[in-house]
């Protein structure tokens, strides 16, 4: 029997992790289990003994772990950086914009807007239209929900707009991207990657497939850009 490899994956990059495990296996002769879930619920899991060989999830947290002695140091490295971005039905599609004030005007314009609650990309809408003195206007009309509810919300029709991570927009069939949040607003999500202290041998195998730069195109075009650890 192979043996297994059990990797943390955030709910923003489940898609794209479903199509790397297959060559993920190949390369490191395991088998692949991923256990989903929002980018804070991982460090808790982790924290409170949840067995795991590979963890992804945002910097600040992995580095939190390390310093806990729940993730081994030396292994810490980028994966990605992922965009915010604003979903709409596909039927509305329209042009995809980068420009703050039109993304004003759409978020002005729309009924309701649908975000994750608990995730970091929730977080990091109720942040930004902080910082941009809309929170009067959209909070009455913005609804909090579930991992990977926002997007299905509107490809059902029962939502307008849902702002979620361009990796949850992209994959999701039926819904496209309105708008991307321009680099000023710097509400970009960015990923990390690193080893369980009691990682099995195969996982830094997967480790360095996982951040190889053969990959990056195929990120890219995902909505996932490398970028570089403070």
């Amino acid at each position: 029997m192979p043996s297994e490899l059990r990797i943390f994956v955030p709910v923003a990059i489940r898609a794209i992790m479903n199509n790397l495990v297959p060559r993920l296996e190949t390369a490191t002769g395991a088998s692949v289990t991923q256990l989903v879930d929002l980018n804070p619920a991982i460090p808790e899991r982790i924290s409170a003994g949840e067995a795991y060989d590979i963890g992804l999830t945002n910097p600040p947290y992995a580095k939190g772990l390390i310093e806990t002695g729940n993730a081994e140091a030396a292994s810490h490295r980028a994966f990605g950086r992922v965009p915010l971005a604003i979903g709409r039905k596909e039927e509305t599609a329209g042009s995809i914009t980068k420009d703050v004030e039109t993304i004003r005007g759409l978020f002005h314009e729309a009924d309701s807007i649908a975000y994750t609650g608990a995730g970091t990309s929730g977080r990091t809408y109720l942040d930004v239209i902080g910082r941009l003195d809309l929170s009067t206007a959209l909070l009455p009309k913005s609804l909090a929900m579930g991992g990977g509810e926002p997007v299905a919300s509107v490809a059902a029709g029962q939502v307008e707009l849902a702002v979620a991570p361009l990796t949850t927009v992209i994959s999701t069939p039926g819904v496209v991207p309105a708008a991307i949040l321009p680099e000023e607003l710097g509400t970009h999500i960015d990923m990390s990657i690193f080893l369980s202290r009691t990682s099995r041998a195969s996982a830094a195998s997967a480790l360095e497939f996982l951040t190889a730069r053969e990959l990056d195109d195929e990120l890219a075009a995902a909505g996932v850009l490398r970028f570089e650890l403070d």
